[in-house]
């Protein structure tokens, strides 16, 4: 899908798998609220103050106030820092009060667990990460289930410390002075300690504005944009005859060569058999006056095509070598999928592709459909018992619908004439009505708008 319909695939992170290496590109196009950065550059402004008193919260020898925000999940990383935690306190005598903001299902559980462990690690649940501009100073991420951690950002918009680990999805954060990545339990506690016991670099105008949305789409303006050579050179590249894909497959059979002599020695015996049936099909095909003299040209031709194969290097390393393009091939794929998978008969590959429930699902909504066209057949059979059905009645609703509702009308008139059967004829014309003068009127005329 990648290589077939797109010239640039940019990337949040390092952490996400390769779609088409020579399309890609790794960018942070995510920005934060206007609210972060406005507390930043305040914080700013406050900590540059010439002769300002040391901050309650930010100064070097402020009350420690930690704490993590996001969803509660062991996912994120929770059991993770309970133990950085703890071994912080047994190796550096180093306690310290995380405060937990966020909510899920691995809360009270959480909470269970640091309890046990005899941490103070108070659970306070959801709330806006800018209420916590002004009351904590190091906020610690230990996730690395991210592809880009948005309160990571948050937090350096708001000139926090951050200490969070060295992984591909903090890549972007690594250049922020106040961020302090970790690779083991050592520099988590050097980086806790330093962050405890500094005050934040001011954040400044320029690493500010990198975090903003603005930057962000001027980021994603420059990643995306393909010059006219690069487009030019690509569209070559992937369109030349010899593009194509190498696939080196597992060999079929390895360390067994006589399991590998059996099944090359019946692959060349089936080859022979069906060489000899194309070659009598081929001889039947020219014999033959019923096709059209190209249509036999054609065939025989593919029928006279052989596949030299070595089978025993087939058999010890396979490769496939397919003549076209990544983008040729994946479109192809894709189309055979969509004409393969289209209607009722796909279901067991929708199956296969999104398990059990995709085609219950699908059953379930033809069911609904069919149940549904079967209510509405009885309502009207319903309605139909329940109203006395005439003639009149029918050209009455059939007139009501169609015409136009004037003086211009036409005019429908009712007439009964003295037959056997009673017969009722109906007559349509532009102002009352008329009947047969050989037969004698039963009722006068009468327009039924």
């Amino acid at each position: 899908m990648c290589r077939a319909h797109c010239h640039r695939v940019i990337k949040l992170s390092g952490t996400l798998q390769q779609f088409a290496p020579e399309k890609e590109l790794v960018e942070n196009v995510h920005g934060v609220r206007r609210t972060f950065l406005d507390i930043g550059d305040e914080l700013r402004c406050k900590l540059t103050t010439p002769d300002a008193m040391p901050d309650p919260v930010f100064g070097a020898d402020a009350t420690p106030a930690v704490y993590f925000i996001g969803k509660m999940l062991w996912s994120k990383g929770i059991d993770s820092l309970m133990e950085l935690i703890k071994y912080a306190e047994e190796s550096a005598d180093l306690k310290v009060k995380v405060d937990m903001y966020g909510g899920g299902p691995d809360k009270d559980e959480a909470s269970e667990r640091a309890a046990k462990m005899g941490l103070e690690m108070p659970f306070h649940g959801p709330v806006d990460h800018s209420e916590l501009g002004w009351t904590h100073k190091v906020f610690i991420n230990p996730s690395t289930s991210e592809v880009l951690c948005t309160t990571v950002a948050e937090a350096l918009a708001m000139g926090k410390f951050v200490v969070l680990p060295s992984h591909p999805s903090n890549d972007f954060f690594a250049q922020f002075p106040n961020c302090l990545p970790y690779t083991n339990k050592e520099e988590f506690v050097g980086n806790l300690y330093y962050a405890l016991t500094h005050e934040p670099e001011p954040l400044s105008s320029e690493y500010s504005r990198a975090l903003s949305w603005e930057a962000a789409t001027e980021r994603f303006a420059a990643a995306g944009s393909v010059s006219f050579a690069e487009a030019e050179a690509m569209k070559e590249a992937l369109s030349s005859a010899d593009a194509g894909i190498d696939i080196v497959l597992p060999p079929l059979i390895s360390g067994n060569e006589v399991q590998r002599k059996k099944l090359s020695r019946t692959f060349r015996l089936t080859r022979r058999r069906y060489r000899n049936f194309r070659s009598r099909l081929s001889q039947e095909l020219s014999k033959t006056n019923v096709l059209p003299q190209r249509t036999k040209d054609l065939l025989i031709t593919e029928l006279d095509k052989r596949l030299n194969v070595d089978l025993d290097e087939l058999l010890s390393s396979p490769k496939l070598r397919v003549k076209l393009s990544p983008a040729k091939l994946d479109k192809l794929l894709l189309d055979l999928y969509d004409g393969v998978v289209q209607g009722e008969s796909g279901d067991v590959f929708r199956v296969i592709g999104g398990g059990a429930n995709v085609g219950r699902q699908n059953r379930y909504v033809r069911q609904q459909t069919r149940l549904a066209k079967n209510r509405m057949k009885e309502e009207v059979a319903v309605d139909v018992a329940h109203h006395s059905v005439t003639p009149t009645s029918l050209v009455k609703r059939a007139l009501r619908r169609n015409l136009p509702r004037d003086d211009r009308a036409p005019k429908m008139t009712l007439v009964s004439f003295d037959r056997p059967d009673d017969h009722w004829r109906l007559r349509q014309v532009r102002s009352g009505g008329f009947a047969p003068p050989i037969l004698r009127q039963k009722y006068q005329y009468s327009p039924l708008i």
